[in-house]
């Protein structure tokens, strides 16, 4: 009676993909399943044949198309200037209502005003290398905003600050789309 089963042992990995952030689970869980012996050599190869299944999981969402302009403006061209390769910096867009210090340093750094407020009156923040007397003085494309971390730990001589480069300002309706080059650890020279 034995002799006409096979045991069968089958090894089957689930593997689960949450939304669009490329996060996945792997399960690997052990089958023990009794099968005719007729049967398991007429399907033989239609078991190695399924026991990978592939799933594409495909968005709900459809990409976001992308208008391709060919206008040659020179306004586009310096934007091509301004994005230089570094590991170090990145070129960011942000939506300010105000070009405040206190404004621009709290999106472009992800601050709280509260603690850019703290940093204001410890004398810590720069606008091209002089210090702000107030913490409501606008800022314009060009100027460079230097929040002060902390003296360098190998040369004294040294400081260790977060910058903030304006790289072109343009207006809209409600606010204001600012192109910012954010450097947060920087050793410059102390001032």
């Amino acid at each position: 009676m034995f002799r006409n089963y096979v045991n069968l042992v089958k090894n089957l990995s689930i593997i689960h993909v949450t939304g669009t952030q490329n996060v996945f689970f792997a399960r690997t869980l052990t089958f023990f399943t009794r099968v005719p012996l007729n049967q398991y050599n007429q399907n033989l190869q239609t078991l190695h044949k399924n026991s990978i299944e592939s799933f594409r999981h495909k968005s709900k969402f459809p990409k976001k198309q992308q208008s391709q302009e060919t206008t040659t403006d020179s306004y586009d061209s310096d934007e091509d200037k301004d994005e230089i390769k570094d590991k170090y910096s990145k070129v960011l867009t942000i939506n300010v209502t105000s070009m405040r210090v206190d404004a621009i340093l709290k999106t472009a750094l992800g601050m709280s005003r509260n603690k850019i407020e703290t940093e204001f009156y410890e004398n810590k923040i720069r606008i091209n290398g002089t210090k702000v007397a107030k913490k409501s003085a606008e800022v314009y494309a060009g100027d460079e905003i230097d929040l002060i971390k902390g003296p360098d730990i190998r040369n004294p001589d040294f400081v260790i600050v977060a910058r903030i480069e304006i790289l072109s300002v343009k207006p809209d309706e409600d606010s204001i789309a600012v192109k910012v080059r954010r450097c947060k650890s920087l050793t410059i020279e102390a001032p």
